[in-house]
C-alpha cells in the first residue's frame, strides 16, 4: 500500500493564524501534522509515503526530509487539488492499494486503521455523527456516496466527509485514468481530486463506498475552530463538536485585533 498526502493549498482560510506556514505544519503535541500523518503511516506498515506540496513547498521538503518522496505542483496559486494529483501520478503504482490524504487532517490511530482495512475497491471515510455542523457533507444510500457537497441540506446529510480515501488496486488505475483525461483532455484544472471519483461514479456506475469513523477524533485543520478542538483533544482527550453557538462566540473573539481569522 502506497499513501499520498496532499498538501500544496494555501490554506486561505486559516491564513491570519498561520501566517508563512502551510496548514500541514501547524504543531499539535509537539509534532506537526504532516510528521505525524507520515510518522502514523510507517508505524502501520506503510512506507511508501508521497507528498504533494505547493505553497511554501520549500518548508515542507524540509519537513519530511528523507520521510517521504517530495512532488511540486508548481501552478497551486492557479489550480485545485486535481492537478496537484496530476503531479504525482508517475508515483502511483497500478498494481498496489491507495491511501489520499488532505494534508490537513489530524485523526487517531484508530480511524487509519479503518481506512487500510477496507476490502472495498474505493472508499471514502465519513463521520455519521456530524450532520447539523458538516462542512463537506456525503449522502449515503446502501453504503455508497450518492451525493455531496456542502450545499447539501442537514437531511440529505448522512455525515461529514472525513479527508481520506481508500482506493484498491483494481480501482486505482481507473481513478489515475481519469484524473488524466480530466487534467489533459477537459483541462479541469480548479477540481478537487475527490472530484475525479464522483466523475467515474456517475458515469461508470462504479461504487464508491464508505466507512464510519464515528466515535473516533479526526479534525480537518481547516478553521479556528477546529484547531482549537484539535488543541483539546490532545490536552483532554475531549472529541466532542463545539455547538454553533459556542463556534460563533470563539468566532468573535478570534476577530479581535491580534487574533483577527
Amino acid at each position: 500500500m502506497k499513501a499520498i498526502i496532499m498538501v500544496a493549498g494555501v490554506g486561505s482560510r486559516l491564513k491570519k493564524q498561520v501566517k508563512h506556514l502551510p496548514k500541514c505544519l501547524l504543531t499539535f503535541g509537539g509534532e506537526t501534522i504532516l510528521s505525524r500523518n507520515i510518522r502514523l503511516l510507517r508505524e502501520h506498515g506503510i512506507d511508501e509515503i508521497v507528498v504533494v506540496a505547493g505553497y511554501r513547498a520549500a518548508l515542507v521538503k524540509e519537513e519530511i526530509e528523507s520521510n517521504a518522496t517530495f512532488v511540486l505542483n508548481p501552478f497551486f496559486r492557479v489550480t485545485n487539488s486535481l492537478a496537484s494529483f496530476w503531479f504525482a501520478q508517475r508515483q502511483v503504482d497500478l498494481y498496489d492499494d491507495l491511501l489520499i490524504f488532505n494534508g490537513d487532517v489530524i485523526y487517531e490511530p484508530d480511524v487509519l486503521e479503518k481506512a487500510i482495512a477496507t476490502e472495498q475497491s474505493a472508499t471514502m471515510l465519513i463521520d455519521t455523527s456530524v450532520t447539523s455542523l458538516a462542512d463537506y457533507r456525503l449522502k449515503v444510500r446502501d453504503g455508497c456516496v450518492v451525493d455531496q457537497g456542502k450545499e447539501l441540506s442537514d437531511e440529505q446529510t448522512s455525515g461529514e466527509y472525513v479527508g481520506i480515501v481508500s482506493l484498491k488496486k483494481d480501482f486505482v488505475p481507473i481513478y489515475l485514468s481519469r484524473v488524466v483525461s480530466l487534467v489533459e483532455q477537459e483541462e479541469r484544472y480548479g477540481m478537487w481530486w475527490e472530484e475525479a471519483l464522483f466523475a467515474i461514479r456517475d458515469e461508470y456506475r462504479m461504487k464508491i463506498n464508505v466507512v464510519d469513523v464515528n466515535g473516533y477524533f479526526w479534525a480537518e485543520a481547516d478553521y479556528i475552530e477546529d484547531v482549537n478542538r484539535i488543541e483539546r483533544w490532545f490536552a483532554t482527550g475531549d472529541i466532542r463538536r463545539e455547538s454553533p453557538g459556542m463556534a460563533m462566540t470563539q468566532t468573535a473573539m478570534a476577530a479581535t485585533p491580534g487574533g483577527e481569522y
